[in-house]
């Protein structure tokens, strides 16, 4: 996507939270990162944050961390016809108008701190440095820089190479959740699967879910 394109999408991703019902417009104010700030982080951590992800950042502020929304059961990397729905819930880092950047990197910095400590994960730097935590997604959910996509790690797993986390070459990535943070925002912002789910649990003879509780602090 251009950059133009990029704004539009992400600006349509917070106003249709708010349209669902699930986030109310006081939830939302203009964010208050620079780009020299975004430049200041990926400088402090050696990383090049997703074009998308630092639109996302430099949009809006909010409070709010976890989100829910109706995914496909056996997950988005297997998505069949007509397959179930059921809710999940994300964490997302909140973004608070004072020092909106300040849990994104403490998230960084602890999650760094875990990955090398020789106690716990005990990897070398260069095995996680392409890694970007955002949130919790059943463990630490990453944007993987390799490539875009998102990744997770079970926070009680140490042993990453048992695990299947590393690559052939001692490289870090995880479990894969999603194609990208394009894909993040479509299904819990835009609500992807919403229709798909309503018609699922009308079928079921179920009551009609309530979006306000999507959303909590």
């Amino acid at each position: 996507m251009t950059r133009k394109e990029e704004l539009r999408f992400v600006n349509g991703a917070f106003e249709a939270l708010v349209q669902r019902g699930v986030a109310k417009e006081t939830m939302l104010s203009p964010s208050t990162v620079t780009d020299e700030e975004l430049d200041a982080f990926e400088k402090r951590f050696d990383v090049k944050l997703p074009s998308l992800f630092r639109v996302f950042l430099s949009a809006y502020c909010y409070d709010f961390s976890v989100i829910c929304a109706p995914i496909p059961v056996d997950g988005l990397e297997n998505i069949q016809e007509n397959c179930e729905k059921g809710l999940w819930w994300i964490e997302l880092t909140p973004l608070p108008r004072e020092n909106p950047l300040n849990n994104l990197y403490g998230l960084m910095e602890s999650f760094r701190e875990v990955c090398t400590n020789a106690d716990l994960v005990g990897l070398d730097l260069e095995s996680i440095r392409g890694l970007v935590p955002i949130g919790e997604w059943d463990g630490t959910l990453c944007i993987d820089l390799s490539d875009g996509t998102l990744r997770s790690f079970n926070q009680t797993e140490f042993d990453w190479k048992r695990a299947g986390y590393l690559d052939e070459n001692g490289i870090a990535h995880g479990v894969k959740r999603m194609a990208d943070f394009k894909e993040l925002l479509e299904v819990y912002f835009y609500g992807k699967y919403d229709a798909d789910y309503e018609r699922q649990i009308a079928e079921n003879k179920e009551e009609k879910p309530d979006y306000t509780a999507y959303i909590q602090r």
